[in-house]
C-alpha cells in the first residue's frame, strides 16, 4: 500500500489542475488502484511449479503401479519330469508327443527331459573312455607277463641270473614283477663254475 503522504502528494497535484470533479474522481479512480496495486509486497515464488520442475530435470516419473515385471524361466515339476524320464528310458526311440501322452506331461517337459538324458549320456561316456585310458597295468598283468619271460628265457636249461636281470630290463619288466614271478614258477637257484668263478643260475624246476 502506498504511504500517506504520497497519496496525499497525488491528490494535491490533482487538485492543482483545477479539474472538473467528475474529471478528477474518474482520473483518482484509474490511477490510484494500479498504483496500490503495484505497490504491493512481491509475488511469493511459485514453490510447487519449481519443485514439479527439478523433480522432471531429476529423472522421468514413474508411472502410478508401474513396476518391471520380472522374467521367470519355467521349469517342470520335478515329478513330471522324472516321469518323462523314466517313459523316454524305457522308449528311447518315442516321439516327444508319444513321451507326453505316455508320461502325462507336457511336450516341452519331454523334449527338456530328452535334452537331459542326452546331456547324461555323453557325461557318462566321457568319464567311461578317461577311465578306459588312464587305467594302469595291474600288477597281476605285470606279473602274468614276468613269467612268460621266465619260461621262455629258461626253456632251454639254466641261465645264469645277471642274464635274466639284464634280459628282463630290456623287455621292461621290473624287478619286482621277476621276484615275483620267479616264487610263482618255483625257479631253482643253483651254483654252477664259469671260468672259475662261482655264478648264480636259475632254472625251471624239474
Amino acid at each position: 500500500m502506498l504511504p500517506a503522504a504520497e497519496l496525499t502528494e497525488i491528490v494535491a497535484n490533482l487538485a492543482a489542475l483545477q479539474l472538473e470533479p467528475n474529471i478528477a474522481a474518474q482520473v483518482i479512480a484509474a490511477v490510484i488502484p494500479p498504483l496500490l496495486r503495484s505497490s504491493g509486497p512481491p509475488a511469493a515464488p511459485l514453490g510447487p511449479a519449481r519443485s514439479a520442475s527439478s523433480h522432471r530435470r531429476a529423472g522421468p516419473r514413474s508411472k502410478p503401479g508401474g513396476r518391471r515385471k520380472r522374467k521367470y524361466e519355467r521349469h517342470a515339476p520335478t515329478e513330471a519330469r522324472d516321469r518323462a524320464l523314466a517313459a523316454l528310458k524305457a522308449n528311447p526311440d518315442a516321439t516327444p508327443s508319444q513321451i507326453a501322452r505316455q508320461a502325462g506331461v507336457s511336450r516341452s517337459t519331454a523334449v527338456h527331459a530328452r535334452k537331459q538324458l542326452a546331456k547324461e549320456e555323453r557325461k557318462a561316456a566321457r568319464k567311461n573312455k578317461s577311465r578306459a585310458t588312464s587305467t594302469p597295468v595291474q600288477p597281476t598283468d605285470r606279473r602274468s607277463r614276468a613269467q612268460h619271460f621266465l619260461r621262455r628265457e629258461l626253456a632251454d636249461g639254466p641261465v645264469q641270473v645277471s642274464a635274466v636281470e639284464a634280459a628282463a630290463s630290456k623287455a621292461h619288466i621290473d624287478t619286482t614283477a621277476l621276484e615275483q614271478a620267479r616264487a610263482d614258477l618255483g625257479i631253482v637257484a643253483s651254483r654252477a663254475n664259469a671260468g672259475g668263478v662261482q655264478a648264480v643260475q636259475w632254472s625251471l624246476p624239474g
